[in-house]
Protein backbone atom coordinates (compact mmCIF):
# COMPACT_ATOMS: atom_id res chain seq x y z
CA UNK A 1 0.00 0.00 0.00
CA UNK A 2 1.35 3.43 -0.95
CA UNK A 3 1.03 6.60 1.04
CA UNK A 4 1.55 10.15 -0.18
CA UNK A 5 2.06 12.91 2.38
CA UNK A 6 2.55 16.59 1.75
CA UNK A 7 2.47 19.78 3.76
CA UNK A 8 0.52 21.67 1.14
CA UNK A 9 -0.80 21.44 -2.40
CA UNK A 10 -1.14 24.68 -4.35
CA UNK A 11 -2.28 24.95 -7.98
CA UNK A 12 0.55 25.46 -10.50
CA UNK A 13 -0.36 29.12 -11.04
CA UNK A 14 -1.00 29.76 -7.32
CA UNK A 15 -4.27 30.65 -5.63
CA UNK A 16 -6.23 33.52 -7.08
CA UNK A 17 -7.08 36.45 -4.83
CA UNK A 18 -9.95 35.75 -2.43
CA UNK A 19 -9.65 31.97 -2.70
CA UNK A 20 -8.29 29.43 -0.26
CA UNK A 21 -6.78 25.97 -0.42
CA UNK A 22 -8.22 22.86 1.14
CA UNK A 23 -9.54 22.11 4.60
CA UNK A 24 -6.70 21.12 6.93
CA UNK A 25 -8.70 20.33 10.08
CA UNK A 26 -12.13 20.82 11.67
CA UNK A 27 -13.12 21.54 15.27
CA UNK A 28 -16.74 20.91 16.31
CA UNK A 29 -18.47 22.30 19.41
CA UNK A 30 -21.96 21.12 20.36
CA UNK A 31 -24.11 22.90 22.95
CA UNK A 32 -26.98 20.79 24.24
CA UNK A 33 -28.01 22.63 27.40
CA UNK A 34 -30.73 25.28 27.72
CA UNK A 35 -29.53 28.81 28.49
CA UNK A 36 -31.40 31.98 29.42
CA UNK A 37 -29.82 35.38 28.75
CA UNK A 38 -31.29 38.25 30.74
CA UNK A 39 -31.84 41.84 29.67
CA UNK A 40 -28.67 43.90 29.12
CA UNK A 41 -26.09 41.16 29.85
CA UNK A 42 -23.91 40.06 26.92
CA UNK A 43 -23.27 36.38 27.66
CA UNK A 44 -21.09 33.73 26.06
CA UNK A 45 -23.22 31.16 24.26
CA UNK A 46 -20.53 28.88 22.90
CA UNK A 47 -16.86 28.94 21.96
CA UNK A 48 -14.18 26.80 20.40
CA UNK A 49 -10.42 26.99 19.96
CA UNK A 50 -8.57 25.80 16.87
CA UNK A 51 -4.79 25.33 16.86
CA UNK A 52 -3.76 26.24 13.33
CA UNK A 53 -1.08 24.22 11.55
CA UNK A 54 -0.03 27.25 9.45
CA UNK A 55 0.18 30.95 10.33
CA UNK A 56 -1.18 31.83 6.85
CA UNK A 57 -4.39 29.81 7.34
CA UNK A 58 -7.86 31.31 7.54
CA UNK A 59 -10.69 30.03 9.74
CA UNK A 60 -14.10 29.28 8.26
CA UNK A 61 -16.63 29.68 11.06
CA UNK A 62 -19.99 27.92 10.66
CA UNK A 63 -22.78 28.09 13.23
CA UNK A 64 -26.34 27.00 13.84
CA UNK A 65 -27.99 28.18 17.06
CA UNK A 66 -31.49 27.41 18.30
CA UNK A 67 -32.81 30.73 19.66
CA UNK A 68 -36.09 31.40 21.45
CA UNK A 69 -37.62 34.53 22.96
CA UNK A 70 -40.70 35.78 24.69
CA UNK A 71 -43.57 37.53 22.90
CA UNK A 72 -41.95 40.95 23.28
CA UNK A 73 -38.25 40.18 23.77
CA UNK A 74 -35.49 41.14 21.34
CA UNK A 75 -31.75 40.61 21.16
CA UNK A 76 -28.71 39.94 19.03
CA UNK A 77 -25.80 37.59 18.39
CA UNK A 78 -22.20 38.71 17.85
CA UNK A 79 -19.04 36.85 16.80
CA UNK A 80 -15.74 37.28 18.67
CA UNK A 81 -12.13 36.17 18.52
CA UNK A 82 -11.18 36.13 22.18
CA UNK A 83 -12.50 39.38 23.65
CA UNK A 84 -12.48 41.29 20.32
CA UNK A 85 -15.60 41.43 18.19
CA UNK A 86 -15.15 40.23 14.61
CA UNK A 87 -16.76 43.34 13.15
CA UNK A 88 -16.45 42.11 9.58
CA UNK A 89 -19.23 39.61 10.39
CA UNK A 90 -21.66 42.35 11.53
CA UNK A 91 -23.66 45.06 9.85
CA UNK A 92 -22.10 48.53 9.55
CA UNK A 93 -24.99 50.93 8.94
CA UNK A 94 -26.48 51.18 12.44
CA UNK A 95 -26.69 54.61 14.04
CA UNK A 96 -28.50 56.10 17.01
CA UNK A 97 -29.95 53.32 19.16
CA UNK A 98 -29.63 50.74 16.36
CA UNK A 99 -27.08 47.93 16.81
CA UNK A 100 -24.64 46.35 14.35
CA UNK A 101 -24.66 42.58 14.93
CA UNK A 102 -24.13 39.15 13.39
CA UNK A 103 -27.83 38.27 13.73
CA UNK A 104 -30.99 39.63 15.30
CA UNK A 105 -33.45 37.85 17.54
CA UNK A 106 -36.72 39.60 16.83
CA UNK A 107 -40.47 39.28 16.47
CA UNK A 108 -41.61 37.15 13.53
CA UNK A 109 -45.02 38.86 13.52
CA UNK A 110 -47.10 35.77 14.24
CA UNK A 111 -47.88 36.32 17.92
CA UNK A 112 -47.11 33.96 20.76
CA UNK A 113 -43.41 33.94 19.86
CA UNK A 114 -42.65 32.37 23.25
CA UNK A 115 -43.54 29.03 21.60
CA UNK A 116 -41.10 29.40 18.68
CA UNK A 117 -37.45 28.37 18.29
CA UNK A 118 -35.59 29.79 15.30
CA UNK A 119 -32.32 28.23 14.13
CA UNK A 120 -29.93 31.00 13.15
CA UNK A 121 -27.10 29.75 10.97
CA UNK A 122 -24.32 31.17 8.86
CA UNK A 123 -20.73 31.02 7.66
CA UNK A 124 -17.90 33.56 7.84
CA UNK A 125 -14.25 33.27 6.73
CA UNK A 126 -11.95 34.98 9.24
CA UNK A 127 -8.26 35.92 9.20
CA UNK A 128 -7.34 35.24 12.84
CA UNK A 129 -4.88 37.34 14.84
CA UNK A 130 -3.13 34.28 16.32
CA UNK A 131 -2.45 30.65 15.49
CA UNK A 132 -4.70 29.49 18.36
CA UNK A 133 -7.81 31.63 18.06
CA UNK A 134 -10.76 31.12 20.40
CA UNK A 135 -13.94 31.90 18.50
CA UNK A 136 -17.00 32.87 20.57
CA UNK A 137 -20.63 33.57 19.89
CA UNK A 138 -22.22 35.94 22.39
CA UNK A 139 -25.83 36.95 22.81
CA UNK A 140 -27.64 39.81 24.47
CA UNK A 141 -31.27 40.60 25.25
CA UNK A 142 -31.72 44.27 24.36
CA UNK A 143 -35.45 44.71 24.98
CA UNK A 144 -37.97 42.85 27.12
CA UNK A 145 -36.66 40.36 29.64
CA UNK A 146 -34.89 37.27 28.19
CA UNK A 147 -33.72 35.40 25.12
CA UNK A 148 -33.15 31.63 25.17
CA UNK A 149 -30.64 29.23 23.65
CA UNK A 150 -31.78 25.72 22.61
CA UNK A 151 -35.37 26.22 23.58
CA UNK A 152 -38.44 28.42 23.45
CA UNK A 153 -39.25 31.29 25.77
CA UNK A 154 -42.09 29.29 27.27
CA UNK A 155 -40.50 26.88 29.72
CA UNK A 156 -43.65 24.84 30.38
CA UNK A 157 -43.33 21.17 31.28
CA UNK A 158 -45.24 20.08 28.18
CA UNK A 159 -44.69 17.97 25.06
CA UNK A 160 -44.56 21.11 22.90
CA UNK A 161 -41.61 22.49 24.90
CA UNK A 162 -38.84 21.17 22.65
CA UNK A 163 -35.12 21.47 23.41
CA UNK A 164 -32.63 21.67 20.54
CA UNK A 165 -28.84 21.60 20.13
CA UNK A 166 -26.57 24.27 18.70
CA UNK A 167 -23.37 23.79 16.71
CA UNK A 168 -20.14 25.69 16.03
CA UNK A 169 -17.66 24.39 13.45
CA UNK A 170 -14.18 25.86 12.90
CA UNK A 171 -12.43 24.86 9.67
CA UNK A 172 -8.76 25.61 9.06
CA UNK A 173 -8.40 26.65 5.42
CA UNK A 174 -4.99 26.64 3.75
CA UNK A 175 -4.09 30.22 2.80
Amino acid sequence: MSELRTNRIVPRDGLTSGTFGGIIQVVQVVKQDYQTININSEDDIMSGTINLKHASSKVMICWSLGMGRGDDDYGYLKLFEGSSEITGASGTSASGNRINALASISNRGAGEDRFFVNHISGTYIHAPSSTSPTIKIKGKCTYGSTIHVNGMGSNNDATYSIRTASFLHLYELAG
